[in-house]
């Protein structure tokens, strides 16, 4: 079966500009409108940047500014309690055994519909089986119009099961390339970073597949090391700091979407010669912001590299080139005057634009023939129509600020009355005494006392210790944390477990009603794999020349389904194999009924399930050469026989309803008829042998 390869126009090529006054055009259009943009989006993230600090902050175990000075004016501890790291990090460490620690591909693809059978094959079906009818009739055989039609429904029920495989098999072959690509576009580290994204921030941003020119190596002959370049799809995590969402936006394909970039000379100078660079502006830009660096300096930019670990302002001699990433749409009149070609102007065009201080040195439309940009958002809990929702951190802020509260008023507590307060009549004191210095044998002087109360000069009173109840505090709202965010402290390994906790069968039961909550996280994960895979097949079926892995494919992502039952799954089905592990069963789903099973048994085991179970194909073939054997010992035990002729055969054979021989028997020869009159069908593996003689399957 052939393919034909459309491959749409994905990146539009621009023409030269030498009028200076098309420059200008360009200058006040497409750039103005792109910078008016940055500069709205901007403004607009003003409050989401503080969320972003805030929630950075209460991880990192550091106090807003105004809650520290308010804490320095009253004085005393400054201790911050971890709580929020503790949940994050648990969640966290949850998330990520589920989602990269599994051998297993965290999606799967599925046949979307039952393959349809092409109307030219319909025709060969009716071809075929009307050849062998009147074949069958010059034979001298009977033929009922019912065998006919019967006859019509088996063989495209035979070439349907196998249409039905063969869309298996390619999916699976897309899936084992989609597997590849993912590990060559490290996914798997960005989605690690990804899911730290995710359980601190309001939301986390993954954006893929990219297609990216890389340097890669070879090796020659005689071991000469060959430097090659290569386009790989790529992924990667997009800081929440640097995503700039429209400000009535509520996802990433609605309204436009900027990412602020910052580049070295090394990945400006790559860039040049791809589809869609201008490369006159694209030196330009080198050649003024490549070795002094560019930046503009918004809103929580510092303080976000010092909660990194980074200097608080850097030199911009590091060579930083701040570039912003455009998505968006614009009129056609805007590409039109930017150069390209085969543009409406009264159109509307969805593009991808690049940025840097009022120079736009690319433009290119979206690849995605849908228009959808590569980019998945997920949040811990969402905002209907919102493009931010609701951190791990601020869900428990509350629950922090209280705990933080009651710890630094046990430490006060503790530090007041870990010693006696002392009372000094300081006009009984002879001038010199230290009454600022207390240490063992220490000799008080004083006077006597003129009112005649017999008072005494210092007088030492021990202040109250409160911990007791300042600690019941502490642990009532950490425990109302395990409330708020469905992490319980049993799941990362606190043995303060009461209850049913206590056993491991409770312990069992409370692990898997704690996992209802965690499934909702991970499935808003999972929409955002399932984003990338979906990607991934469509650049594949529209580029990829392979035609053994084309189809109609659903993707299906197993994170918070699959992969979360994985032990309990594999533990019911070899439950099942043992239970139908008898004849009676066996006689109920086959030889190859009972291979499914065993397959999908050493697939769960990780196993290679070719060396354990035959696939389909070679199941098939050893029926054929069965069959074809047992005819082959009727024959012979036939022409022995017949080389008895003294011999007579005096107990009759064994036949079935409508005189047809019982299998095992010997076949006499004559036409085989059917209890209607009508010819003997043929097997399955004979009709599709035979429809690939005459080119069907082609």
């Amino acid at each position: 079966m052939g393919y034909a390869i459309n491959r749409p126009q994905v990146e539009i090529e621009i023409e030269g500009e030498d009028d200076l006054q098309s420059n200008v055009r360009f200058e006040s259009n497409l750039s103005a409108y792109v910078g008016k943009c940055w500069d709205e989006a901007k403004t607009a993230k003003t409050t989401i940047v503080e969320r972003l600090l805030k929630c950075e902050r209460q991880r990192r175990g550091e106090y807003d500014p105004d809650r520290m000075m308010e804490i320095q004016r009253v004085g005393g501890s400054d201790i911050y309690m971890m709580l929020t790291d503790v949940k994050c990090r648990a969640a966290e460490a949850w998330i990520s055994d589920v989602m990269l620690n599994q051998q297993d591909r965290v999606f799967d693809l599925k046949v979307s519909n039952t393959p349809q059978m092409p109307p030219e094959m319909r025709r060969n079906i009716i071809d075929l089986v009307r050849m062998e009818a009147e074949q069958f009739i010059a034979e001298g055989g009977e033929l009922h119009p019912e065998t006919f039609r019967a006859r019509m429904e088996e063989v495209h029920e035979a070439i349907s099961m196998r249409l039905k495989q063969e869309a298996e098999d390619a999916a699976r072959r897309m899936s084992d390339k989609i597997e590849d690509q993912l590990g060559r576009g490290k996914f798997q580290p960005e989605l690690k970073n990804f899911i730290n994204d995710f359980t601190t921030f309001p939301s986390a941003i993954m954006k893929g597949p990219v297609i990216k020119r890389r340097k890669g190596m070879a090796w020659g002959p005689e071991f000469t090391p060959i430097v090659m370049t290569e386009f790989v799809e790529e992924f990667e995590r997009v800081s929440p700091y640097d995503i700039f969402p429209a400000p009535a936006s509520t996802g990433v394909n609605d309204a436009y979407l900027i990412q602020r970039h910052r580049l070295n000379a090394n990945s400006l100078q790559a860039m040049r010669g791809t589809p869609g660079v201008d490369n006159d502006a694209l030196q330009t830009v080198i050649d003024r912001f490549a070795m002094s660096g560019y930046r503009t300096w918004i809103q929580g930019d510092n303080e976000e590299r010092v909660l990194a670990g980074k200097p608080f302002r850097y030199p911009l001699l590091s060579g930083e080139v701040e570039t912003i990433e455009f998505w968006g749409s614009v009129t056609g009149q805007y590409l039109v005057e930017w150069g390209m070609t085969d543009i409406d102007p009264e159109e509307i065009y969805e593009i991808n634009a690049w940025w840097t201080d009022g120079i736009m040195w690319k433009v290119v439309l979206n690849p995605d023939p849908l228009g959808h940009r590569p980019y998945g958002v997920a949040s811990w809990e969402d905002v209907p129509h919102s493009f931010w929702g609701v951190a791990l951190p601020e869900i428990m802020r509350d629950n922090q600020t209280m705990c933080n509260a009651a710890a630094r008023s046990i430490a006060n507590n503790m530090a007041v009355a870990s010693g006696p307060q002392v009372e000094v009549t300081v006009d009984r004191l002879p001038d010199g005494e230290q009454i600022t210095e207390i240490y063992p044998w220490k000799i008080w002087q004083a006077t006597s006392d003129r009112t005649g109360g017999g008072q005494p000069a210092v007088r030492f009173f021990q202040p109250s210790m409160n911990a007791q109840e300042l600690l019941g505090v502490f642990m009532q709202f950490a425990k109302q944390a395990d409330e708020v965010t469905g992490i319980p402290n049993y799941v990362y390994g606190s043995s303060a477990v009461s209850g049913a906790g206590r056993t491991a069968s409770g312990l069992s039961m409370l692990m898997d009603n704690a996992s209802k909550g965690i499934k909702q996280a991970i499935a808003a994960i999972d929409g955002v794999v399932a984003g990338m895979v979906q990607k991934l097949y469509i650049h594949n079926m529209m580029f990829d020349s392979d035609p053994y892995i084309k189809g109609d494919f659903r993707v299906v992502a197993k994170g918070a389904i699959g992969l979360l039952h994985k032990e309990t799954l594999q533990m019911r089905r070899n439950e099942f194999l043992m239970a139908t592990a008898n004849p009676i069963d066996s006689q109920i789903t086959g030889v190859e009924g009972r291979a499914y099973l065993l397959r999908e048994a050493a697939r769960g085991l990780q196993m290679d399930t070719n060396k354990i179970v035959p696939d389909q194909n070679s199941m098939e073939e050893q029926k054929i050469q069965a069959r074809a054997q047992m005819l082959a010992q009727q024959m012979l035990q036939q022409m022995a026989n017949q080389m008895q002729p003294q011999q007579v055969v005096a107990a009759p054979q064994e036949a079935l309803p409508g005189g047809m021989p019982a299998e095992g028997t010997a076949v006499p020869q004559q036409v085989p008829q059917m209890a209607d009159g009508g010819m003997v069908p043929n097997t399955a593996e004979q009709v599709l042998r035979s429809l690939a003689n005459t080119n069907l399957m082609q």
